[in-house]
C-alpha cells in the first residue's frame, strides 16, 4: 500500500489530498530547499480548512516521505524521531 493509500491520509478529506498531490507532483526534480518552499505554500492552503489534527499531521508527513528517493525518506523519519513525531 503506498501512502496515498494509507487510511489515515484518505481520511484528510478529498480536498486536502488532492492538494498534498499536487503538492508532491511539484516537488518532483526539486532540491531540499526548493520542496521546502513549495510544502510551505501548500501548507497555508491545507490549513484555510481549519488546523490538521496531530494524526492528519502525522498522515501528511508520511505521504511527504513517500514522495520523496530513499536516502531523502531516511533523513526525513530521522528527523522526525529527533522532533519526537
Amino acid at each position: 500500500m503506498n501512502a496515498w493509500e494509507m487510511p489515515q491520509v484518505q481520511a484528510l478529506g478529498e480536498e486536502r489530498l488532492r492538494l498534498m498531490q499536487e503538492a508532491a507532483e511539484k516537488c518532483r526534480g526539486k532540491s531540499g530547499m526548493e520542496r521546502l518552499d513549495i510544502f510551505l505554500e501548500y501548507g497555508e492552503k491545507l490549513s484555510e480548512g481549519g488546523p490538521l489534527a496531530p494524526e492528519e499531521q502525522k498522515a501528511l508527513l508520511a505521504a511527504v516521505a513517500a514522495s520523496l528517493p530513499e536516502q531523502e525518506q531516511k533523513q526525513l523519519t530521522q528527523l522526525m524521531q529527533m522532533m519526537g513525531i
